[in-house]
């Protein structure tokens, strides 16, 4: 795994991870915000971008366990895991492996819709998107798309697909803030707002305007939204009725 480190290495330190396909640079703008105020680690996975890819598939276990290594072992006290589609799914993971050391979690543009299991919907959706973001956003997506490859990025494909995203969240802990842009057709809104209902302590946030790649495209309100997040965090409620809140 690569890391790009930017900012202070005062707390907070935001810890950003990628989704399918991609790598760091989609999360430029993001981390030179979140800069300002803290430490920003943006990691390329095992076989994306600039990483050395392995000798066979990883799982969404697997990559949780290299990053929770990373993080681990580089002493970050109380960082702020943040997850973008596929990378989402290694976050809540990563959480799940380790709940004393992840308590504070971010999750943009939510997979995989339990409704739309499968890779033909996935990437029927993924094509929608194109349409919907900006050209600087798409330049940034396919640049990464290039440098990971078609060979990795399909060989990733099962273990996105087969990670069970609503049944691993309702186990979570860590306090979780959801963000999906409003036209995301992707992380569509029943479902993020199922997602957020499934963890007990979590409120869901939606970005006018944005689609999937909503950290690119507005920025600014998905940085506020998770420096807030880092700084007071969601109240504690009962684990039988869990808070979800909508901001627009």
């Amino acid at each position: 795994m690569l890391v790009k480190r930017l900012g202070a290495d005062t707390e907070p330190q935001f810890v950003l991870v990628h989704g399918i396909g991609v790598a760091s640079r989609y999360y430029t703008r993001l981390a030179a915000v979140l800069a300002r105020s803290g430490g920003v680690h943006a990691v390329e996975l095992p076989g994306h971008g600039g990483a050395p890819k392995p000798a066979r598939r990883q799982s969404i276990e697997d990559y949780a366990a290299v990053l929770s290594a990373y993080v681990l072992e580089a002493g970050l006290t109380d960082p702020i895991l943040v997850g973008h589609s596929m990378g989402g799914q290694i976050v809540i993971e990563a959480a799940l492996q380790h709940p004393d050391a992840f308590r504070r979690i971010v999750l943009l543009g939510s997979v995989v819709n339990p409704r739309e299991r499968s890779a033909i919907l996935q990437g029927l959706r993924l094509a929608q998107d194109t349409f919907l973001e900006t050209i600087p956003s798409n330049y940034a997506v396919f640049r990464d798309y290039a440098r990971t490859g078609p060979r990795w990025y399909l060989a990733t494909v099962p273990a996105m697909i087969g990670y069970r995203t609503d049944e691993a969240a309702a186990l979570l802990t860590a306090e979780t803030l959801v963000v999906r842009g409003v036209r995301d057709p992707i992380a569509r809104h029943h479902w993020s707002e199922e997602l957020t209902g499934l963890i007990p302590r979590s409120r869901l946030v939606e970005v006018p305007g944005g689609a999937h790649v909503v950290m690119y495209t507005a920025t600014d309100r998905v940085a506020r939204e998770i420096l807030d997040h880092a700084r007071i965090g969601v109240p504690a409620t009962d684990s039988t009725e869990p808070h979800s809140g909508t901001a627009a």
